[in-house]
């Protein structure tokens, strides 16, 4: 794969996991390079680690001792004979130090006779120049390029960043100065609540990236966020790849990116890309990397930050351009050169890419974790779907929540955002919750299709989580719940063999068969039946009555007839067998938990006011000792999983009558946290 005068790179190590370690590996098949998987103890049985020619336990879970440390990836690079370290994005790809120490061993490696150990990406120096925000911001200022107004002085305190607050006006932003991805940001309103959001941000920092300095910028809250790809090689060639627009986002993380952006003019295009550029020159760029802006109007935007690494977001430049950035980050590690020139290069129609997390946007998009029951992506031309998961997968609380990410390619804009929404309504993921529903919506909402929102569209659009919560409507809840039913009799029937010609819950008695109950959100809503052969029944369900007809059941699916209209339901079942999750392609997803039908007597109810964790993670604050009075909506405690601060509050008020965890302390889903005594009258 090399050309003459380089030295061809035979072996890869990825330095991450999940999808876009895969996403290396499909590269690396392709242009018959071996891959080398490194991974953590809870991605043992992850399809990273299967799919790679060699893997490498690092003995861990979180992190600090698996994906972040330095010495056990070097040692594993030795012992499998990889001549090449892919960081990917995330964990080192953006440490100065540990390129410095890839450098250091191939030169290590050379003076024993060896092959060199390559690091894709750009050089050290050019990553440690911009690894802290504030120093990148103070050498752009240097060399006159815009800006956010801010306070970016090196390892300051939080009294000067007050004092910078007040002077700047409000709001403000608090940034990581170490990172990005949304980790360690807060939005400052007022004086009064600046304390907590730098506390907050800070240890949300230090979780996220072993470094809690801030950062503090002047917060434009219609701003666009829009980022230029740059490709250098080690030669002096550099050129840029136009732009992508990543405004829509929750929790300060991209959920939405699209390439071309649908704000931008000609000319401010033709100004982006030429400050990029600049950048990329000033830093003697020579790999993948991108520069972030945000972007104010009309002529008018500010230098954010450069990106050392391949982003998240890089296949929606990857479609409209027709080339692998990962290809190049190798050839360009190798010593290739860049073979075309910037006036080549002319995009091609729209793409636009969407990230499926493992959370629920209907709780202010707490994580998810569990395991994947069933996941099945649909077969279309103009569809790409990368991802790190597959039926079976684990969902743990160690990392991010990033299950796939869901890119569709298009002639133009209004024909990708069509494509876009089929392929998102005909993709299965069941077994937990996430946001699909939520990017359904995006993409008919009529601003979204307008091309018209910005960084605070989510927050600002309470109405899409309304209808999230009310998506479907009584027809539809009608046949999804007849179809849940004809399944369940299916399963008995295949459990318990009638004799020939019996429909299934025949019974031997004058009364009618019990009907099921279906809890539907807060709702229980029954289906009464009556067989009227081995495959018809009538349905009574939500004021509705009809002959339903079952044509198929086997152990995930049902296909039926129910109101003159054909279903076919994809189902699966969690491990108690009463959550069912099901998916009719095309309409859209559910979870409905099965009602006793035969309930236990003497069967323990919720205790009223005790408190436990909604998922796996570490208890970081406690907020209320025993004896405290708290009022609604109080926060009693401060948790971190997949490296995001989550907050429990109190439902009523009370008094707190025990807490049973302390600070530092990791807990599983359901442990038991506090316990409150509700006020009298409450």
């Amino acid at each position: 794969m090399a050309s003459s005068g380089t030295e061809p790179i035979r072996k890869v190590l990825i330095a991450n996991r999940g999808e876009i370690a895969r996403r290396i590996q499909r590269t690396c098949r392709r242009l018959g390079i071996q891959t080398v998987a490194v991974y953590s103890d809870p991605d043992r049985e992850a399809p990273f680690v299967r799919e790679a020619d060699e893997a490498y336990p690092l003995q861990g879970q979180v992190p600090a001792e698996t994906y972040l440390n330095v010495e056990k990836i070097l040692a594993i690079a030795d012992r499998s004979g990889a001549d090449a370290i892919h960081p990917g994005y995330g964990f080192l790809s953006e440490n100065a130090a540990f390129a410095r120490a890839v450098t250091a061993r191939s030169a290590e490696r050379l003076q024993a006779g060896l092959p060199p150990l390559r690091f894709v990406g750009p050089h050290p120096e050019a990553i440690a120049q911009m690894g802290s925000k504030s120093e990148a911001r103070t050498l752009m200022a240097k060399h006159g390029i815009p800006t956010v107004p801010g306070y970016y002085e090196p390892e300051a305190w939080p009294g000067a960043l007050q004092a910078a607050a007040d002077k700047l006006g409000y709001p403000v932003l608090l940034k990581a100065a170490a990172g990005g991805g949304g980790k360690g940001m807060r939005i400052v309103s007022d004086p009064g609540s600046f304390r907590e959001a730098f506390e907050a941000a800070q240890r949300e920092a230090l979780n996220a990236f072993g470094s809690g300095e801030l950062l503090l910028e002047k917060y434009f809250p219609a701003a666009r966020h829009i980022e230029v790809q740059l490709l250098g090689d080690k030669h002096g060639h550099l050129i840029h790849l136009y732009e992508r627009e990543c405004s829509l986002q929750r929790r300060y993380q991209k959920v939405w990116e699209e390439a071309p952006s649908p704000a931008l003019s000609s000319e401010d295009r033709q100004a982006l890309t030429e400050t990029a550029l600049q950048i990329g020159r000033l830093l003697a760029y020579d790999n993948a990397g991108t520069v972030e802006f945000l972007y104010v109007g009309p002529g008018q935007f500010y230098f954010l930050e450069v990106n050392t690494r391949l982003q998240v977001e890089h296949p929606v430049t990857e479609a409209i351009f027709g080339l692998d950035l990962v290809e190049w980050q190798i050839r360009i590690a190798a010593g290739e050169p860049i073979p075309f020139l910037q006036a080549d290069l002319h995009p091609t129609g729209h793409a636009i890419e969407v990230r499926l997390y493992a959370e629920d946007p209907a709780a202010d998009f707490r994580p998810s974790t569990g395991r994947i029951l069933m996941w099945q992506v649909p077969d279309l031309p103009y569809l790409r779907v990368d991802s790190g998961v597959e039926s079976g997968s684990a969902v743990s609380p160690f990392y991010d929540p990033l299950l796939a990410k869901i890119i569709v390619h298009a002639p133009s804009r209004p024909e990708a955002l069509q494509r876009l929404k089929y392929a998102l309504t005909h993709l299965t993921c069941l077994g937990l919750r996430h946001n699909l529903g939520l990017l359904e919506l995006l993409s008919s909402d009529p601003l979204v299709q307008a091309g018209q929102y910005d960084t605070t569209f989510l927050s600002r659009r309470k109405d899409l989580f309304d209808r999230l919560a009310h998506r479907f409507d009584t027809n539809t809840w009608a046949a999804w719940l007849v179809g849940l039913t004809l399944w369940r009799l299916a399963q008995a029937s295949a459990s318990l063999p009638l004799p020939p010609g019996f429909p299934p819950g025949w019974r031997n008695l004058p009364d009618p068969p019990l009907p099921y109950g279906w809890q539907v959100g807060s709702q229980t809503i029954t289906v009464a039946y009556r067989p009227l052969d081995s495959r018809r029944y009538v349905c009574q369900v939500l004021d509705q009555e009809g002959e339903a007809l079952l044509l198929q059941a086997g152990p995930h699916k049902v296909t039926y007839e129910w109101q003159d209209r054909r279903h076919t339901l994809r189902i699966a079942l969690s491990e108690e067998e009463s959550l069912h999750w099901v998916h009719e392609p095309g309409q859209g997803y559910a979870e409905v938990r099965l009602m006793p039908r035969f309930p236990e007597s003497g069967s323990l109810s919720v205790q009223e006011g005790r408190y436990t964790a909604p998922m796996p993670g570490q208890v970081v604050q406690v907020l209320v000792q025993p004896g405290d009075v708290v009022t609604a909506g109080q926060p009693l405690l401060v948790f971190v999983s997949m490296k995001m601060e989550n907050r429990l509050t109190a439902i009523q008020a009370g008094q707190v009558k025990a807490v049973f965890v302390q600070e530092g302390q990791t807990v599983d889903a359901g442990t038991e946290l506090l316990q409150i005594e509700p006020a009298s009258g409450t």
